[in-house]
């Protein structure tokens, strides 16, 4: 399985989960051909940091790969200094690296030389400051594709699909229309069976006011908008139920009952997503051609290169690539997946 991984914000963490990775010699070298998108000066940069905090050993970064702890990482190299290292902080410089590796890795999957992309944390006001127009890097990747992305968070127990994504909360509720609703649904169900290989997906849906609305006196986007998408998949043979209190739903544990659950905006489905993965959380972009994770947190700017940081969700981001890779080829080539829950 061949697959690129993007740096991220260089003045963040992502360089250094990846370099500790390696070193620990936690990456599965032999089933995953890793690549990494990133200015070789830079990654010397950030590894002497490491190297001198005791937390690696010596590394060796050439042009085009770095060896480390006896595993050598190919490196596809783009533009970018080691006085640009400014650990802790985000500036127009490191998201101008970071547009530059997210580019490399887009070239990369579209023209069919890597198979799945793993993103590094980046700062959306760093990718703002250096003119970067989308809201994120899943939109990113949606207009590389052509596609309109549906953002995944998935771990070994839950996975959620967002209705909405990076929108301001008070944009939300007129986000929420009938043909968005029943499309969002309909894309979770065919990730689902396809990208998870489950065969009989079943899917809960939450609804957006508190206590569902209780019957419009909290709100009428459940009886108007929630309810009739959910009755109309249900009439296509898609197991799909709700709406439900998002917060009984997930207190008394019904989300265990269910393949995935679609949450109608950002917080509302990461939230319980992030406390139930422990550190294992992993951001998938479904809808897309070509496969794409992300770990599930941040640039973590106020350790970074401490050697602090938790590389689980990293080392899961990966696994779950080469899962949904491999998946995705079954399928292409009408095998049935092996049925889950």
């Amino acid at each position: 399985m061949r697959i690129i991984i993007t740096c991220g914000d260089p003045n963040g963490i992502g360089l250094e989960l990846l370099l500790r990775a390696v070193n620990d010699a936690q990456l599965a070298f032999d089933s995953a051909e890793l690549t990494l998108c990133a200015p070789p000066a830079l990654v010397r940069a950030y590894a002497d940091v490491l190297v001198h905090a005791g937390c690696i050993e010596p590394v060796h970064v050439g042009e085009n790969e770095v060896r480390l702890g006896g595993s050598t990482l190919p490196l596809l190299p783009i533009e970018g200094s080691a006085d640009e290292l400014q650990l802790g902080t985000p500036t127009r410089q490191s998201g101008t690296i970071a547009i530059a590796a997210l580019e490399c890795a887009a070239r990369a999957v579209v023209s069919g030389e890597c198979d799945a992309v793993v993103t590094l944390p980046v700062s959306k006001h760093a990718l703002h400051a250096a003119g970067f127009p989308f809201p994120g890097q899943t939109e990113f990747f949606g207009s590389v594709a052509g596609a309109d992305p549906l953002m995944i968070l998935a771990c070994s127990e839950l996975r959620v699909a967002l209705v909405t994504i990076h929108e301001p909360l008070a944009r939300v509720a007129e986000l929420i229309t009938l043909e968005r609703e029943i499309e969002t649904i309909e894309r979770f169900h065919h990730a689902l069976r396809v990208d998870f290989a489950i065969d009989t997906p079943t899917i809960a849906v939450l609804g957006l006011n508190p206590h569902a609305g209780e019957h419009r006196l909290l709100g009428y986007e459940e009886d108007a908008v929630i309810a009739p998408a959910i009755e109309h998949l249900q009439e296509r043979g898609i197991r799909v139920e709700g709406p439900f209190p998002a917060d009984s739903f997930f207190a008394r544990g019904h989300w265990q009952r269910y393949s995935g659950v679609v949450a109608q905006y950002h917080d509302q489905g990461l939230i319980p997503l992030k406390m139930i993965a422990r550190g294992r959380g992993v951001n998938v972009t479904a809808g897309l051609p070509f496969v794409r994770t992300s770990p599930d947190h941040g640039t973590a700017y106020d350790i970074a290169g401490q050697c602090r940081a938790d590389y689980q969700s990293l080392l899961e981001a990966i696994r779950m690539a080469q899962y949904l890779a491999a998946n995705r080829k079954r399928s292409s080539m009408h095998v049935s997946p092996t049925p889950a829950r």
